[in-house]
């Protein structure tokens, strides 16, 4: 069983003259098994940078971070803003690239490439494909590599309504067949509750603000009546929280 364990996290930055600004303060937060987590929050509320300490790609201050899987280090898959394709190399070269000589990666890439709907465009290159295409298979690479732990960051955020929807649907689809340990950062309430089993609210400063239970069944579509109430009572304490 996989787990992030986040504890009493503290990141500090320096302007030029030296002043700090704590970005993170005290964040205490376990994500463990089968599940689904969203970090939301306002803009400067630190969720980038909380994901980008638990990738590794920023240090932290003080606290500490761990990512286990039963008795040795999760292996760790990333999805970014941007999908990153490398643009000389088909999509199925790209998916190679990352998978560092695993056997049978052929066999996986192309089953998570079915299950996002580009079984048939394994010889394209990124610049054949549209911005959601690409999108859909960074998330098919990042499933690919089998990890324990997989890291989102706003993936959907570049993409229009419709388009954004459509990949929800494909990402809830690959997680309930693999059933892997997310950390999904987005700015939308609608993505949070469509996904997740728990939504983690950040406050301005850097602090936790509330974690919100999602019981409801799945799969979920965003005109669920159930989805619909309860991004609804999100959104509204969302708002309160950015009028503080």
């Amino acid at each position: 069983m996989a787990s992030i364990e986040i504890t009493d996290l503290v990141k500090t930055f320096h302007d030029r003259a030296g002043r700090p600004t704590r970005v993170l303060d005290g964040i205490d937060l376990t994500i463990s098994g089968e599940t689904f987590v969203s970090v939301v929050g306002p803009s400067g509320s630190g969720k980038t940078t909380l994901l980008n300490i638990v990738s590794g790609i920023e240090s932290l201050t003080s606290g500490s971070v761990r990512l286990r899987a039963g008795d040795r280090d999760a292996h760790v898959g990333y999805v970014f803003q941007d999908p990153r394709l490398l643009p000389w190399r088909t999509v199925m070269q790209n998916i190679g690239f990352v998978q560092r000589d695993r056997s049978g990666w052929e066999e996986r890439a192309h089953h998570y490439l079915d299950l996002v709907g580009l079984a048939e465009l394994g010889d394209r290159f990124p610049a054949q494909l549209s911005g959601g295409q690409q999108q859909r298979i960074g998330i098919a690479r990042a499933f690919s590599v089998e990890p324990d732990v997989l890291l989102m960051d706003e993936p959907f955020s570049h993409l229009d309504a419709m388009t954004s929807r459509s990949l929800r649907e494909h990402l809830e689809r690959i997680w309930l067949e693999s059933r892997r340990t997310v950390m999904f950062v987005t700015h939308d309430v609608t993505e949070a509750v469509q996904l997740s089993d728990r939504i983690v609210v950040l406050a301005p400063g850097g602090r936790i603000h509330e974690i919100i239970d999602v019981d409801l069944p799945r799969p979920r579509r965003a005109s669920d009546q159930a989805v619909a109430a309860l991004q609804a009572e999100v959104l509204a304490r969302f708002e309160v929280l950015e009028a503080v």
